[in-house]
């Protein structure tokens, strides 16, 4: 399963925070030995992998939410699963997607592909357009069989 935290960001403002959170991430995952992936989904390579008008999959939104007024664009930070849904160690994965859907307008489907068929790597995907306030978000995993796994469950609210 893949564990999902949505971090939203002000495209215009308010950066500091977010560079805080990533450089706290980047320093967890180098002590922990885990890799990351950082993108930009405004950057040529996802836009590649972007998909407009793709039906969800089953069980998806898993999560949804509102962002604040005037906020155009969102940061979706999560790990890629190790194991898969009967307990095996990975070896096979081949992308995970993020599948964002807003009231009248089309899903959007980004593929983020893998550097280790094992897993495990914190993604980041950062400067994702909002088309509307209200957003419903998961991810998937993919292994190079083809077959996706059903969405990861929503974030547990923290305290």
């Amino acid at each position: 399963m893949v564990a999902v935290a949505l971090g939203a960001i002000d495209m215009n403002r308010h950066y500091a925070p977010w560079l805080l959170l990533a450089a706290t991430m980047a320093l967890t995952a180098c002590e922990m030995g885990q890799m990351l992936l950082e993108k930009n989904a405004q950057g040529d390579e996802l836009q590649k992998e972007t998909t407009i008008g793709v039906p969800l999959p089953p069980g998806c939104p898993t999560f949804t939410t509102s962002l604040p007024a005037g906020q155009s664009g969102l940061t979706v930070s999560y790990q890629e699963p190790t194991t898969s849904q009967a307990g095996d160690l990975l070896a096979n994965l081949a992308h995970t997607t993020i599948y964002l859907s807003w009231p009248n307008a089309q899903t959007k489907a980004i593929r983020i592909w893998t550097n280790d068929a094992h897993g495990g790597a914190l993604v980041t995907v950062r400067d994702i357009p909002v088309p509307a306030q209200e957003l419903g978000l998961c991810v998937t995993a993919t292994n190079w069989a083809r077959q996706e796994s059903p969405p990861a469950p929503p974030p547990q609210p923290k305290p």
